[in-house]
């Protein structure tokens, strides 16, 4: 008898992950990585202002 490989008996779907949950985590990845460089461009320009006076 063979070993159970999960690997080779189970896909992506049967692990409660779809392509809707995968689609919807590339894009939080990518909106929350836009929204820290945002929030990091507010900080440092806020602290090159302060520097200035």
């Amino acid at each position: 008898m063979e070993r159970f490989d999960p690997a080779i008996n189970y896909g992506p779907n049967d692990a409660g992950i779809s392509a809707i949950t995968i689609i919807l985590g590339i894009i939080g990845l990518i909106a929350i990585s836009w929204l820290f460089g945002k929030i990091y461009d507010l900080v440092v320009n806020f602290f090159e202002n302060i520097k200035k006076k």
